[in-house]
């Protein structure tokens, strides 16, 4: 108080801007780095996932059903399986603005067509069948061991008070926390996953070498479209053979 008492409340800056909208189709962004050993692949949509929807702790399990960590489908399936990856994981964002959902993986330049594929087949997977009772339960303690682990921490516990604020959360939310977790179905999950997880509307970043990769990525039935590293559109004639 004796240090800050002199400063006087400003007005905070009110910015606008347009929200991010997904693609109009499934579509490949692909970005060559001519020296790059392997592709950087991320499939990404957009997400208005809010704390408060009825849909949170659903979303939360099926992500980590699909790919929240090693024991992920997508991580069972590209690193495991196929042996492609060091690993493959998924994440989805929630807050007050729009954020998103994104899988991820990191493979050879001669498999990227195919981890491509396998992505989606996870993501719609998820989508169309409903996920297993054990996929469930191991979701669930996975993350009611987390929470219970983390509300032991100072910093967790000042962290869960502002988003009480800053979320709009109801006072109970973090008491009810593991309730709800445990609460979720195996048809809510399937719910959330065709709600926040698109099938035709995905944008695939790819980063990798346009002459190892280009040529099989173009043989998918999904189209390509070529960026330079700043993100501006360019032509393939551009790409450097």
């Amino acid at each position: 108080e004796d240090v800050f008492q002199i400063w006087e409340k400003g007005t905070a800056p009110q910015l606008s801007y347009s929200e991010p909208t997904d693609v109009q189709y499934t579509q490949i962004n692909f970005v060559d780095m001519p020296n790059a050993v392997q592709s950087e692949i991320s499939v990404v949509n957009t997400s208005n996932l809010k704390m408060t929807d009825k849909e949170y702790f659903a979303a939360l399990l099926a992500n980590q059903i699909l790919g929240g960590g090693g024991e992920g489908r997508l991580f069972l399936n590209l690193r495991e399986k196929h042996g492609w990856t060091y690993g493959s994981y998924s994440s989805i964002g929630s807050g007050k603005y729009t954020s998103k959902f994104r899988a991820t993986a990191s493979v050879r330049n001669t498999v990227t067509d195919s981890a491509i594929v396998e992505i989606l087949n996870e993501i719609k997977r998820m989508r169309t069948d409903l996920v297993s009772s054990e996929d469930l339960s191991n979701a669930k303690a996975k993350y009611i061991g987390n929470f219970v682990m983390q509300i032991e921490k100072p910093e967790t516990v000042a962290f869960y008070a502002l988003n009480k604020e800053t979320q709009n959360l109801p006072d109970d939310f973090y008491e009810n926390y593991i309730k709800n977790i445990n609460a979720v179905t195996t048809q809510d999950i399937q719910k959330a996953a065709n709600k926040y997880f698109l099938a035709d509307n995905l944008r695939i970043v790819v980063v990798g070498k346009a002459t190892d990769v280009a040529t099989a990525l173009e043989k998918s039935s999904i189209p390509v479209m070529y960026f330079d590293r700043f993100g501006n559109k360019v032509e393939k004639s551009v790409i450097k053979n």
